[in-house]
């Protein structure tokens, strides 16, 4: 049991470690089109799931709705998001990402996938296809693991 709980604690600093490295990749675009860590993963929600309403926004980032309408105050000045009431319920608010938002996320998925094709040039092919292999069976068992773990209303 011990050895499991080191290697979790060992996962967690490791993914913890990527998930740096990755944003210190990105930061230069984020910096130019002066947006926050906290903005970009709204733009790459908006991007995910297409229009959301500011409640499932704060869902999809685990915040509360005055940061997301904070958030959203700031990306709709910046021309990124366009909020729209919704006709049937006027107290229902929807943002779309605009093409400009488009832009941005798409530049930071782009300098990301340059960032890891330089680093898995050092790979074999073997390696890659293992890592690869390992990493989805990770995503896919964490995703059965937090399924159980959550309770189904919160799940989204």
């Amino acid at each position: 049991m011990e050895g499991l709980l080191e290697l979790g604690q060992e996962l967690e600093e490791t993914i913890r470690e990527i998930n740096t490295m990755m944003y210190r990749s990105e930061r230069s675009i984020l910096f130019e089109a002066r947006i926050s860590n906290s903005q970009f993963n709204a733009l790459l929600k908006l991007k995910e799931f297409g229009s959301l309403t500011m409640g499932e926004l704060c869902k999809h980032l685990f915040t509360a709705c005055s940061t997301v309408t904070d958030l959203a105050d700031r990306l709709e000045r910046g021309g990124l998001v366009e909020r729209i009431r919704d006709v049937k319920d006027r107290r229902i608010v929807h943002i779309n990402l605009l093409p400009k938002g488009e832009e941005v996320v798409d530049a930071v998925i782009r300098e990301r996938q340059v960032f890891l094709e330089k680093v898995m040039k050092t790979y074999s092919e073997e390696e890659s296809a293992v890592l690869l292999k390992t990493l989805v069976n990770l995503v896919n068992r964490m995703g059965k693991e937090e399924k159980a773990y959550i309770p189904e209303t919160q799940v989204l």
